[in-house]
Order: structure tokens, then sequence, then C-alpha cells
């Protein structure tokens, strides 16, 4: 029986190996081109870029100057802040004052709803005082660099009429590979092809037609929302429009985490499809469907080896192997494609050595173990802390902020790149 077992899971690897080959395939495709019809002439419509800053990011620096030296030649920034003492206050101040800015707004929120982040909180505030003449309101988070064309690049699919708002990826290439970083990284390259296919869009990156306001209703979807991006598929289907991935924006992380903050960060992550995007049950449903069958085989691996019954012990490596080789396989793949993108706008991106390779490799299913513990959490989870703040989840996907706090400085520096 527990033989008969083992042979059914590995031909259902088999076939999940298949179904990865296959998304990839579908994703490869998709960023060799544009969805958008190009604009015949020069499209550059009034934008306001909002950055919402709550503590200084590890690369703020790098985010704020490049965003000053945008190529595009009518937008504004509004910089949101949720207390005047945010210790990234005085330091975003000086940025502008010596890149010699005058396109800038400083904005202080001091009213913080309870039925939202304050992420969204601050968006929603930066927004309902925004001048009517601005025709495009694009995010931006602060572990995002842009590139001169970043924001002409991003704001292009909006000529489109049947795009409304139009999104990039993060990919992490962090400066210092430890084991935290690299789970990061891998689950990350699996989770790009899913926010792709599904059209989940990203906050780092992020294009919004005004109508999206004001037909939309995402202002109020903004106002009990856990998170910003996740929250606009309902208001895009509301107008009649679509969400467009920008193949040229794969923007390069390179911060660095623990396994114990990732384990946080991927809960809040899955959190946020939860709650708010309608793709949300194939994504649980995928998860399902990889681990259960991984679970199983593990435990079958176990026995075998107690019992020492070989032709138990041969199938069930035998699977873990085609699983490993499965992900580790997509990998190459997925980095010559997107290293691609980067080399094109001169992007530094350093090529891996073995070591490296023997690293990620081993950290597969170190992978798939913290995945399925957060995927298991995320049905019993009640309460999320986001940089020092708690949430409550309620019934009915009711966020609840539980008490505001100023963000306390956690110490980092300059030379500090952990994520916080």
């Amino acid at each position: 029986m527990l033989l008969t077992i083992s042979v059914i899971l590995f031909f259902i690897i088999i076939i999940v190996d298949l179904v990865h080959y296959g998304a990839l395939y579908l994703f490869l495709k998709g960023i060799r081109r544009n969805e958008w019809t190009t604009p015949s002439s020069e499209f550059v419509p009034k934008t306001m870029v909002l950055l919402t800053l709550r503590g200084v990011d590890p690369f703020l620096k790098r985010c704020l100057e490049g965003l000053l030296k945008q190529n595009y030649p009518n937008y504004g920034i509004r910089l949101i802040f949720d207390h005047p003492d945010d210790s990234a206050l005085p330091v975003a101040r000086d940025i502008v004052e010596t890149c010699g800015a005058d396109h800038v707004e400083f904005i202080v929120v001091d009213e913080h709803f309870e039925t939202c982040t304050l992420k969204c909180n601050s968006l929603y505030h930066a927004v309902v005082s925004l001048d009517p003449s601005y025709e495009v309101v694009v995010i931006l988070d602060a572990d995002t660099n842009p590139h001169p064309n970043w924001l002409r690049q991003l704001v292009e699919p909006l000529s489109d009429p049947q795009f409304a708002a139009s999104t990039g990826q993060r990919w992490y290439i962090p400066d210092t590979p430890n084991a935290g970083s690299l789970v990061r990284y891998l689950w990350n390259a699996a989770a790009v092809v899913q926010l792709y296919l599904y059209r989940i869009a990203w906050g780092g990156s992020l294009a919004l037609r005004r109508d999206l306001f004001t037909q939309g209703n995402l202002l109020e979807s903004w106002k009990t929302a856990f998170t910003d991006d996740a929250a606009i598929a309902e208001s895009v289907k509301r107008v009649g429009s679509k969400t467009a991935f920008v193949p040229s924006l794969f923007m390069v992380n390179r911060e660095t985490c623990t396994l114990k903050s990732f384990h946080r960060w991927v809960k809040r992550q899955l959190l946020c499809a939860k709650l708010h995007h309608p793709a949300w049950n194939a994504v649980a449903f995928q998860g399902i469907l990889i681990t259960l069958p991984l679970l199983i085989c593990m435990s079958l691996l176990v026995t075998g080896f107690v019992c020492w019954e070989k032709s138990l012990l041969y199938w069930n490596l035998g699977t873990l192997a085609v699983y490993w080789g499965g992900v580790f396989g997509t990998l190459p793949i997925m980095e010559q494609a997107i290293r691609k993108r980067l080399r094109q706008r001169q992007e530094i991106v350093k090529p891996w050595t073995t070591g490296l390779i023997i690293r990620v490799l081993s950290l597969i299913p170190v992978t798939q173990i913290v995945y399925t513990s957060a995927l298991i959490q995320l049905y019993f989870l009640q309460r999320v802390e986001w940089r020092g703040v708690e949430y409550k989840i309620g019934p009915g996907k009711q966020v609840h902020l539980i008490e505001y706090k100023p963000y306390k400085d956690r110490g980092h520096t300059e030379n500090n790149s952990q994520s916080i």
C-alpha cells in the first residue's frame, strides 16, 4: 500500500514540475513583448509619485536620488510620513536639498484610521488632497531604486485605454547572500510567475489612472484595506479595464533578511492576497498542490528509512530528486531572461559562483518548509505586525489598527542592508 502511494506521488510530482514549466513558458513568452499598443507620440501625462516612509529603509538614499532624476517632464513627488518625528523625514529632506529639487512635497499625516494599515492611510490622505489636474498617480516603495526611464516606462501602458493600471516586479539580488536572503530569492522567483499570470500588482512600482479613484472607488477601498496594491484589483475590474505588466521593470532589491524576518514577511505577503485579491483561491490551491504531496513523500521517506524498506526509500528519494531538480531547473532560465532585461539598463549583476549555486540548491527544501509553515499559520492568523504597529484581522476581512505608535528607530545605518 505504501509503495503504491509512493509511486503515485512520484508521478504527481512529475505533473507538478510540468505545470511549473508550462507556467514559466507563459511567463517568459509574456515578458518578451509589451501588452499595450505603443503610443504614436510621446505620452507624458501630468503625474504624481507617492512614496510613503516609515523609518529609514536601507537604500532610501538610492531610491530618492533615482526618483529625483527621472527622464520625465511633468511629475511631482509627495513624500508621506505618519509622524513628524519619523527618522526618515530629516534624511529625506537632506537628500532633496542636496539634489536641489523643487518638485517635492513633504506631507505629515496626523489622522490615522483604525480600519486600515498606515500605508493605506497615508496614500488615502495624499490622493484625497491631490489637485485634479494630475492624470496619473504612481506608487513607489522605498526598497525600489528607479532608473532614469523608470517613470516613463511605468506610465506608458496607460496610453492604451484598455489598461487602468501598470506594474513592474521585484527581483532579489542580495548584497549578502545569507540563508534568509536566498530563501526569499527562491520564494520570489516562483511568486513573480504567479503575480504575472494572476495579474497581481506590486506596490513597489505601480501606476494608476485617475479614474480608478473617481470611478473605481479605490480611495474608499484603501480606507478598509491591509495593502494598497492587491486592493486595486476590484477597482480595475470596476472601471472595465486591466492591469498591464511592464517587462522592462524588474526592479532589483539588494536588501538582506534573516529566516525569521522572511517568515514574518512572507506571511504578510500571503495575507495581502488572501484579504484582497480574487486570485487568492488559485494561489492557495497551488501551494497545497505542491506542499501536500511533498509532506506525504517525506513521511514515507522516514518510514522507509526506519523500516529499511529499500523500494519505499528509493521511490521517495526519486520523488524528492525530481521535485528538487524541477524547481532548480527553472532558475537558470528565469535568471537568464531577467538578467538580459537588467543588462539593457546597465544594472550591475554579479555572476553566480559554484559555491552560491550549491547553497541555493541546498535551500530549496528549506524554502518549501518555511513557505508551508507560513501558509498554514495564515489560516489561524489574527494579529500581524508591520513596522512596529500591530493590526488585528477580524471576520469579514476586517483590518483594525490596535494602537498607533510612531516608528521606533532600530539603529539602521547607511551600511546596513537589512530589510526593516
